[in-house]
């Protein structure tokens, strides 16, 4: 399926008004709230984790952990949706696509993918499939042109969650500075939030720096330079960070576009050392978006989504 420019207007134009109508919700009468959740420590997942580790609290009460689970051996639907801009022309696409195809490789033989590009428009590749082939001879073919439209290529991921029982992940790499999007950034980041969907983010560090001047400087004024052009190119992308908080993921950001691979494979690794963590919400009214907070009584980072919502009847 690909979407075209002219497509991608008719795709998204009328998003804003049913967005969230379409994401993924509980239903009224659910009893199990399920939770995708990774416990890491300086990076590395904790394994072996019970029902004793965990406590949960939904909107600030306290509920019973009825089960913990390692969901290692699940299958997985892993969307990778690659920036295909300007921005990432030239070495730093050749480099994406050897992170796309070594992810490709390090998947199971029961794990399917999807190859979701944008540039000024989106174009869903491939869709959910286990033939690797095909999306490994597609990366081949990629090429960086055109503007960046992220909130719209994540919108169109959210629709491709697929209807087995695998654990969908979505997987974004942009330098995450968006100019061509119908949709703006609250948009997408409530539709993440609602759609209970992991989203992991590799993004480049900012290269941006300071313009030339031909004015004389002092010693003073150069290591201001010097110190803003590092904070330039260090700053994370904003829309990324919120994306990937909103649905239970993580954000990385790559030094250099050798880097890619293996933060690619680490959101693998990570997605198959998360738990699945059910409770029966007690106490609580059941329609409406509901906080979730869950600690761990280990010493670790954890990483969930920071909710769930469930309509009214």
């Amino acid at each position: 399926m690909r979407c075209t420019a002219v497509a991608v207007v008719c795709f998204v134009a009328a998003a804003p008004i049913g967005l969230f109508a379409q994401q993924p919700t509980f239903k009224s009468g659910v009893e199990a709230v399920r939770l995708d959740v990774a416990v890491t420590r300086g990076g590395k997942p904790i394994h072996g984790l019970t029902t004793r580790d965990f406590s949960i609290r939904d909107n600030a009460v306290r509920q019973r952990v009825e089960s913990v689970s390692s969901v290692d051996a699940g299958p997985l639907n892993v969307l990778m949706v690659l920036d295909t801009s300007r921005s990432v022309s030239g070495h730093r696409l050749m480099d994406l696509v050897d992170a796309g195809r070594g992810l490709l490789a390090a998947l199971r033989p029961a794990d399917r993918a999807a190859l979701i590009t944008f540039s000024a428009s989106v174009e869903i590749r491939v869709p959910l499939t286990l033939d690797r082939t095909v999306i490994d001879t597609t990366l081949t073919t990629l090429a960086g042109a055109g503007g960046t439209a992220i909130h719209d290529a994540v919108w169109a991921a959210l629709q491709l969650r697929g209807e087995d029982e695998a654990r969908p992940l979505i997987l974004v790499f942009s330098d995450g500075i968006d100019t061509a999007s119908w949709l703006s950034a609250p948009d997408i980041v409530l539709a993440a939030r609602h759609s209970g969907m992991v989203i992991h983010a590799v993004g480049l560090m900012n290269e941006r720096t300071i313009a030339p001047t031909d004015r004389p400087v002092d010693t003073l004024q150069a290591l201001r330079v010097v110190e803003t052009n590092m904070q330039a190119r260090s700053r994370p992308s904003v829309l990324l960070e919120q994306l990937t908080g909103a649905a239970g993921g993580r954000h990385w950001s790559a030094a250099s576009s050798d880097e890619l691979r293996k933060l690619f494979a680490r959101a693998l690794d990570e997605m198959r050392a998360r738990y699945v963590v059910t409770f029966y919400p007690e106490g609580v009214e059941r329609e409406g978006w509901h906080d979730v907070k869950v600690a761990v009584t280990v010493r670790g980072d954890v990483a969930t989504r920071p909710g769930y919502f469930v309509p009214a009847r």
